[in-house]
């Protein structure tokens, strides 16, 4: 018994400016496997109830990555938000020498 597990693409190249509501790609995640060391029939009832279950997870997991994947853009937009107000100070200089500065932004050594 094989079964997919299939999320929804996220469409991060932007090129959906030609269309009113963008296509929602999908790809596989993963698959979920039951294997014996026999072969064995599965009732169609049983095979329903474990698809049922893979599409629930599919979707916890759509959903766990979307989630993720806002985190990333929220800080992202933090960041371009404080590099704005660090460039619209009065002292060119003060992007490195005062608080906080550019080091403090990005991961750097």
């Amino acid at each position: 018994l094989v079964m997919a597990v299939v999320v929804n693409d996220s469409d991060e190249d932007g090129d959906s400016s030609d269309s009113v509501q963008p296509q929602k790609r999908k790809r596989l995640w993963g698959l979920v496997v039951c294997h014996n060391t026999t072969p064995r029939f599965v009732p169609f009832p049983l095979r329903y109830a474990c698809e049922f279950l893979a599409q629930v997870f599919a979707i916890h997991v759509n959903k766990e990555l979307e989630l993720e994947y806002q985190l990333i853009e929220k800080n992202i937009l933090r960041t371009q938000t404080l590099l704005c107000d660090m460039l619209m100070r009065d002292a060119p200089l003060g992007i490195v020498s005062q608080s906080p500065n550019i080091m403090d932004l990005v991961k750097c050594d």
